[in-house]
């Protein structure tokens, strides 16, 4: 598997934020140097769709663009300590001014695209002091009919099924939306003219609605409910509104009546005539160059060099004890938010950080297999983000299952004052690893009519049934009551499919890594059954007195 250049322009954070809506995290984007401009995304997408326009305009500005919350990796709004069913454009306005505020952000201009048009118009409104210009690409302005049918029809509940229907609904959800508009309403009148985008792009647009979830409809239904319109007459912002001639919400541009001497509306023939338009907007009306807050550690933090990411899932320790840290690693295809029950456990002991392995969860890919496969790779990345922070302080290597051997490496790469435990390691025959090599490595390549996603769906399912999941006979049933919660199988799946490609390339790695090289000395093995209660034993010194894994395959 190779891996693409590293994007060094562009920079992950996280920043906690404490404010009218609760604490919080918000992931996002930035890159370039200059006056701010914030990019705010569509719904229900993440910043991760600016991450274009970041390079491309990382000349002229500091660009940042959050994750709106509830979407990408940012937490949700919350009301009562419980994330919110609903809420308006002007409660989104005013999370975005937070995070605007905990980066010391004073004045700035702001670029937004469809629901993150609607944000910026409401921020502008209601903070004009704070904003030095809004380009808004995409602004929706609806009949009242028409409000009324979306808000009916638009946004159903979108609930996992037992059988992954669910997905099949939601890929045809996301090629109808490429359609017609309201992907709802397939008449002539409202079929689009775009060409049918390629599965991968359709796969993107999916894992987005996946990281939102059942909340995908709260900023959607916000910008719908919201009358733009009449935000316009009195604003006194510097306001751009555009919109691609192919874009449906075009047509709204002529809606648009009263409007104060700051507002232009100008249609755009295409997307680089609509960006180009938005760039010279905003640099006539230039923000406040930085410094900006430094990211703030919390839950998520991002670890490494840019393009080489690595994000973390910190817990702090709970009492005094030995200073140390417990780095756990979750096996191939996982992410270390599966991994968040373990750590409470953990944490009565020792601080923990529950890693995104690369190109898994929210890291970067791995780095480009110079030496070594994607195993070396993975090892590589993993040293280079986790060493600094360690700041020569002892630490704990977990490895989860098949991360076995990442751990071995890990632990020998990271130093003496690394100690290893192999939590339920493989057990593997040759015959086994032969069988895992054949069946168990499907590539999910995403393919038009969406059956990848049944594929995956049953592919997890099927763990929860058999061991291994390709197994489907009766000496492979795993004993027990199943488990078969459809929300954890969505989570399992979601993850599979983030990682799709890392995980197939790690894991037929580890099936080929020879245990014998062994690892540092006398690492622990422990199985899941014993872990329980047992942990401040474990994680105490002296206490690593079995052998080296059998990995030989």
């Amino acid at each position: 598997m190779s891996s693409p250049p590293p994007n060094t322009a562009l920079q992950r954070h996280f920043i906690t934020i404490r404010g009218e809506f609760g604490p919080r995290q918000v992931h996002y984007r930035r890159g370039g140097a200059g006056p701010v401009v914030l990019l705010l995304h569509q719904s229900p997408q993440s910043s991760r769709e600016m991450e274009p326009l970041i390079r491309a305009w990382s000349q002229s500005f500091t660009v940042i663009a959050p994750d709106s919350p509830g979407y990408g990796l940012s937490q949700p709004l919350q009301r009562a300590g419980q994330p919110v069913t609903s809420a308006s454009i002007d409660e989104f306005a005013a999370a975005t001014l937070e995070f605007a505020a905990a980066l010391g952000l004073q004045r700035f201009g702001i670029y937004g695209f469809h629901t993150g048009a609607s944000i910026a118009v409401a921020l502008a409104d209601r903070h004009a002091s704070r904003v030095t210009a809004v380009a808004a690409n995409g602004l929706v302005v609806l009949t009242a009919e028409e409000r009324a049918a979306i808000l009916r029809d638009y946004l159903p509940a979108f609930i996992p099924e037992w059988d992954g229907s669910h997905l099949a609904w939601l890929w045809a959800r996301m090629r109808e939306q490429t359609l017609f508009f309201p992907w709802h309403d397939r008449r002539a009148a409202t079929r689009m003219t775009f060409d049918g985008p390629p599965p991968e792009r359709l796969q993107e647009g999916l894992q987005e609605f996946l990281a939102a979830g059942p909340g995908y409809h709260v900023a959607y239904g916000a910008a719908f409910s919201d009358r733009a319109e009449l935000r316009l007459p009195t604003l006194s912002v510097p306001l751009l509104i555009t919109a691609t001639a192919r874009d449906p919400l075009a047509a709204h541009l002529g809606r648009i009546g009263a409007r104060s001497a700051t507002v232009q509306v100008v249609p755009s023939a295409d997307s680089s005539a609509a960006l180009a338009l938005s760039l010279a907007h905003l640099a006539r009306h230039p923000g406040d160059a930085g410094p900006l807050a430094a990211p703030s550690a919390g839950l998520s933090e991002y670890l490494g060099s840019p393009g080489r990411q690595v994000r973390v899932h910190r817990t702090a320790a709970r009492v005094g004890g030995p200073d140390q840290t417990v780095i756990l690693l979750h096996a191939p295809a996982g992410s270390g938010e599966s991994l968040q029950a373990l750590a409470a456990e953990l944490a009565a002991y020792a601080a923990v950080l529950a890693v995104d392995l690369p190109g898994h969860g929210a890291s970067d890919p791995p780095l480009a297999e110079t030496a070594g496969g994607a195993l070396a790779g993975t090892v590589r990345q993993l040293t280079a983000a986790l060493q600094p922070s360690l700041s020569n302080r002892a630490s704990v290597v977990i490895a989860l299952g098949s991360s076995a051997p990442v751990g071995i490496e890990l632990a020998r790469a990271l130093g003496p004052l690394t100690r290893l435990i192999l939590l339920s390691p493989p057990t593997w025959s040759r015959a086994d690893a032969d069988a895992w090599r054949s069946h168990g490595l499907p590539p999910l390549t995403p393919v038009w009519a969406g059956g990848h996603l049944l594929e995956a769906w049953h592919l997890v399912r099927d763990s929860r049934l058999f061991a291994p999941w390709f197994r489907r006979e009766s000496g492979a049933i795993r004993p027990g009551e199943p488990d078969l919660d459809e929300v954890g199988i969505q989570r399992e799946v979601r993850e599979l499919l983030r990682a799709n490609g890392a995980w197939q390339a790690l894991l037929g790695d580890v099936l080929e890594y020879d245990g014998a090289r062994g690892g540092p000395d006398r690492p622990a093995m422990i199985t899941l059954a014993e872990a329980p209660g047992n942990w401040g034993y474990i994680l105490g010194p002296g206490k690593s007195a079995n052998p080296p894994p059998k990995l030989t395959l």
